[in-house]
């Protein structure tokens, strides 16, 4: 059965916060619930997802859902959660929505937006265009999930296993997917603003379309993520190619993605103006 005990910890950085243990088991991801810049910055690192409330202490509905969303995902693959806040009122709402959370639960978001993405180096859009399918890191890379996650151990994000068995969407006007790319090798502020930086090569997709996919999931941190393997004709919106790659890419686009496969100027463009460029030119197709 799952349990709750309210108890209080004082944190290095924060102030003292109350917290609910989640557990069968044990504590495998702590959820940092706060007010808008008071936490180390929004998403999952090291086992810690930092979640801001836009209205703090007051818990949206549309927030509500992404939490139970992803306590019911986490316990799927057998993983509890603590979850801290400085609030009581937060986690008594929290505890009222979750308590009867097993794991089997399809929550979907409340909000969505008309398009997410996949954003990748030119390198891995070349094989993706060329086989014509989207390929979790497993399904690529021929390893587990396990194996993965311990070769990226050292990564802030410390994804867990399963993670690595999914193919991961942000949504459409959302730059992480650039972040995520540029990650490796991040160009400096001044880089970013001034345009001296390579972006990343985005798949479009339609969210309604995608959810139709059976292996669609929602976590609670992404907006949707698909087991294993997407094929591009049978979802593929549109694919936005940064024009220095142009050379690339076009030779290994097949005839039936050729008129979804389009290349626009990038270099001098912030990542804020290309992000905007992006999306606006996807929304107009």
């Amino acid at each position: 059965m799952t349990c709750f005990s309210f108890e209080k910890e004082t944190h290095a950085c924060d102030a003292s916060k109350s917290k609910i243990k989640i557990f069968d088991g044990d504590i495998a991801v702590i959820l940092n619930i706060s007010k808008r810049h008071e936490s180390a910055g929004a998403g999952i690192e090291r086992g810690v997802y930092y979640f801001e409330l836009s209205d703090y202490p007051q818990i949206a509905d549309v927030e509500l859902n992404i939490i139970r969303a992803f306590i019911s995902y986490e316990k799927s693959y057998g993983r509890e959660t603590e979850i801290i806040c400085a609030d009581n009122n937060v986690l008594s709402v929290i505890k009222d929505a979750v308590t009867r959370l097993d794991g089997t639960e399809n929550i979907l978001p409340l909000e969505t937006d008309e398009f997410v993405y996949h954003g990748t180096g030119p390198n891995t859009a070349r094989k993706i265009l060329s086989c014509g399918k989207l390929l979790s890191a497993t399904k690529v890379c021929g390893k587990t999930g396990e194996q993965l996650a311990y070769e990226k151990r050292e990564s802030p994000w410390n994804d867990p296993a399963d993670y690595f068995e999914y193919i991961m969407f942000c949504w459409g006007d959302n730059p992480t997917g650039d972040y995520v790319v540029l990650s490796e090798n991040f160009p400096s502020e001044d880089d970013l603003a001034n345009g001296n930086f390579n972006a990343g090569v985005r798949f479009y997709f339609q969210y309604n379309v995608l959810i139709r996919h059976p292996g669609h999931r929602f976590d609670g941190y992404h907006p949707i993520k698909v087991k294993e393997e997407i094929v591009l004709t049978d979802y593929l919106h549109s694919c936005i190619v940064p024009e220095q790659y142009k050379s690339k890419i076009e030779s290994v686009v097949p005839p039936e993605l050729a008129a979804k496969v389009h290349y626009l100027p990038q270099k001098g463009l912030s990542l804020d103006h290309w992000n905007k460029e992006v999306y606006d030119f996807v929304r107009k197709l």
